[in-house]
């Protein structure tokens, strides 16, 4: 079967989740552009609206991009002008205890000259912190058989 060819910016979302994945921060910020930031469309415990985050430096994605055992299932990739849409579960083990936490989101990430400037991370945080069984998570995605793609 023939690798599927996707345009330059869902290339470089793919990209930057197998770079997660692999926790290569100095790549994912050559994927960014300098005024980089991430907003969570929630309201975190403590209900604070909309974090948002700015990654400035290498230090700044450490947290974020060093957690071993990470897996992306990406079930629909859009694009329009300068924007690409991800829906997809995220999967990671959690350090003290192995069980994994699995959550349904939609990443909505701006684009420009082929970098990720901005985005928007959908999700229900409580889903986040559940241990939701692979087959809990996926009747979210009800009708689909797999994803179409998965970095692990």
């Amino acid at each position: 079967m023939p690798k599927q060819k996707y345009s330059k910016n869902i290339q470089a979302v793919i990209d930057i989740l197998r770079d997660e994945v692999r926790g290569d921060t100095r790549s994912a910020l050559r994927k960014m552009t300098g005024n980089y930031t991430m907003t969570w469309v929630y309201e975190t415990p403590t209900g604070k609206l909309f974090p948002r985050a700015k990654v400035s430096k290498d230090a700044d994605l450490d947290d974020a991009y060093v957690i071993r055992g990470r897996k992306y299932e990406i079930y629909h990739l859009s694009e329009s002008k300068g924007v690409v849409m991800v829906e997809l579960i995220e999967s990671y083990p959690d350090p003290d205890t192995g069980k994994v936490y699995r959550t349904p989101l939609v990443l909505v990430l701006e684009m420009k000259n082929g970098k990720i400037e901005t985005g928007r991370h959908y999700c229900d945080p409580r889903l986040s912190y559940r241990h939701l069984t692979p087959a809990e998570v996926r009747k979210a995605f009800a009708g689909k058989t797999k994803p179409i793609l998965v970095i692990e």
